[in-house]
């Protein structure tokens, strides 16, 4: 489990969370003071999250008590890019190169350059791993080996800081330059050759796409808009626009697409007219990038401090939790928890 659920980062999670939340099951914080702006990663009874002291750290998922630490070399930018597991590896990015950790040496097997300031989250599929770069490139390498197998410039040369998704054929991208336009770019997944760009308003990066079906779903930034566009030629299907700027990933599950931004709404449109369904004020509106996550019929999204769920279909919030920080991650949820980073800290709930 990581970001996104899954390689087209839907954020629809399989199974539920936690019905009722009065307290945190367990909480983490390194020894030393440190941040964490990333959703974690599970596998095999095993949360992995990096903090901005240049350290992966391995927590027993039950009680979040440390099970290794690794410094993956070189400082995780913000502690943004979120780390992802497959073939018996942990990938991260920081220090401005892609790492692959053993899981079972707990030793950096390989590093791969990236650039100085690259912040985007890797993304395994199959035996590849795909990277963007703050320079506005997007970089293939061979997982178990550390080869790289294509490395591209976009054309519209601008920076890729967030996370790419994949499909079956398609590495998708989301691109910007400075604070005044964005691409949304995809990519031949064999050979990184453009297949289309699209305009996507500003800053389309503020978080990865969403791939649902043949629709990808964008947030535009400083656009304030959120586009849906058609996977297979980029031409724009329908458009929402907000009032304030969306940064993160959208949520798409059963019909229902979900986003929010500094405007300090959360709304849930249908996926296919892009017809609000049902919107709702924030108590805490986000002030940086918030995604958030969908699994068995509920929503479930940090804003502020506060931890939140609510009914997918009709957006009755079920429970909220306040959390000791402020909440800059999207929601993980597996086995009836939710586990969040807080700023200085992993928690779980449930």
């Amino acid at each position: 489990m990581f970001f996104g659920a899954n390689a087209a980062r839907t954020g629809h999670f399989e199974g539920t969370g936690p019905l009722v939340v009065n307290r945190a099951r367990w909480k983490f914080k390194p020894s030393t003071l440190a941040t964490t702006r990333n959703t974690p990663a599970i596998h095999d009874g095993v949360l992995f999250a990096n903090f901005d002291n240049d350290k992966l750290y391995a927590l027993d998922l039950a009680k979040g008590k440390e099970l290794w630490s690794v410094r993956v070399g070189g400082r995780v930018p913000e502690s943004i890019s979120n780390p992802m597991v497959a073939h018996g590896l942990l990938f991260v990015v920081g220090g401005g190169q892609c790492h692959a950790v053993d899981l079972g040496t707990h030793a950096i097997r390989w590093s791969v350059s990236c650039d100085s300031e690259a912040t985007s989250s890797p993304i395994v599929v199959d035996d590849d791993v795909y990277v963007g770069t703050r320079l506005g490139g997007v970089v293939a390498i061979d997982a178990r080996t550390g080869v790289e197998r294509w490395r591209v410039q976009l054309r519209c040369g601008e920076s890729v800081q967030s996370a790419v998704s994949v499909t079956r054929d398609q590495v998708v991208v989301g691109t910007r330059r400075d604070f005044v336009e964005g691409h949304v770019v995809a990519l031949d997944r064999a050979t990184g050759g453009e297949r289309w760009s699209a305009k996507a308003g500003a800053m389309a990066n503020g978080g990865a796409p969403a791939i649902e079906g043949s629709t990808v779903y964008a947030l535009s930034g400083l656009g304030m808009c959120l586009r849906a566009l058609d996977l297979a030629s980029g031409k724009e299907r329908w458009l929402y626009e907000t009032g304030g700027a969306l940064w993160g990933t959208p949520a798409v599950a059963d019909g229902v697409v979900c986003f929010t931004g500094y405007h300090g709404i959360l709304h849930a449109l249908d996926q296919d007219t892009g017809k609000e369904i049902w919107s709702v004020a924030l108590d805490n509106p986000p002030k940086d990038t918030v995604s958030p996550t969908i699994a068995g019929g509920v929503v479930y999204m940090g804003a502020g401090n506060v931890v939140h769920a609510w009914t997918l279909r009709e957006g009755t919030e079920r429970w909220r939790w306040k959390a000791p920080y402020r909440v800059w991650t999207a929601p993980l949820v597996a086995d009836g928890t939710v586990y969040v980073g807080c700023d200085r800290a992993i928690v779980a709930l449930g």
